[in-house]
């Protein structure tokens, strides 16, 4: 870990990968794909689970579906498109259960760090706080971070689908970045993926790398059938890095707040 090189007067968080930490994905990826199937099954079409598998290779990473005014979700929306792939028509409230089944399954697998409460309530002390995660179902992320007990410790949090872009696009950052006093270059945003580092580096924060994993060993993806690379990192500048979000805390005291 570097010395921060600003008067830090906000810290701005991604989610999943930094204040969440994934845990055995195969098998969260494995308990997605099954409580899909089983869905499929409810509404009367069997799917073999190699062919689901395969329908489902990069899920996430699709162009996503044409924005309607049904007020669905992106994750929804896939899912609706899915079903079209398969002869389905489900009604939009049984789309919602899918999603929250779906989703479910995939977080049992995906944990809070154990220091993130005690590690954001110190910094919330001390600056003002922010969450901006890429994700395709809202609902999800706030039924986490409920569940989890850090929801209140935000005085903004940014969830991509709800604004309509996604990181690195520098654009998601705005609404945090509205709160009185802060300007970006005195704001640290902590991330675990090249898309975190680039999107606050673009927006004109310092980027701060929790890198908690060997990079010589792929990470965890955050879609079906993938996972991220180290050579996803190829272009990306030098920025600090930290080891666990402890060493925030030393960032902070580093800059005169104690």
């Amino acid at each position: 870990m570097r010395e921060c090189p600003i008067e830090i007067r906000g810290v701005f968080f991604d989610l999943y990968g930094t204040l969440l930490v994934y845990g055995d994905m195969p098998s969260a990826w494995a308990a997605w794909l099954s409580a899909l199937r089983d869905w499929l099954r409810e509404q009367g079409r069997a799917v073999d689970t190699v062919d689901l598998a395969h329908r489902c290779d990069g899920f996430f990473s699709r162009p996503e579906p044409t924005v309607n005014p049904d007020g669905l979700t992106v994750y929804e929306n896939r899912i609706r498109e899915l079903c079209s792939e398969v002869g389905l028509n489900p009604p939009k409230a049984e789309l919602g259960t899918a999603a929250s089944l779906t989703a479910g399954a995939w977080q049992q697998y995906v944990h809070l760090d154990p220091e993130a409460s005690s590690v954001l309530s110190a910094l919330g002390e001390l600056v003002p706080l922010a969450l901006i995660s890429n994700f395709d179902h809202p609902p999800h992320v706030r039924r986490v971070l409920e569940e989890t007990g850090i929801a209140v410790l935000f005085q903004s949090t940014v969830i991509s689908a709800d604004v309509g872009v996604k990181k690195p696009d520098p654009r998601i950052f705005s609404p945090a970045l509205t709160q009185p006093g802060l300007k970006p270059a005195d704001v640290l945003y902590v991330g675990d993926a090249p898309e975190d580092v680039r999107g606050a580096a673009a927006a004109g924060m310092v980027p701060v790398k929790i890198q908690r994993h060997d990079d010589r060993e792929p990470t965890p993806g955050t879609d079906f059938g993938h996972a991220r690379n180290p050579m996803d990192w190829t272009g990306v500048e030098s920025t600090l890095t930290v080891n666990r979000l402890g060493e925030l805390l030393e960032l902070l005291e580093s800059r005169g707040h104690e």
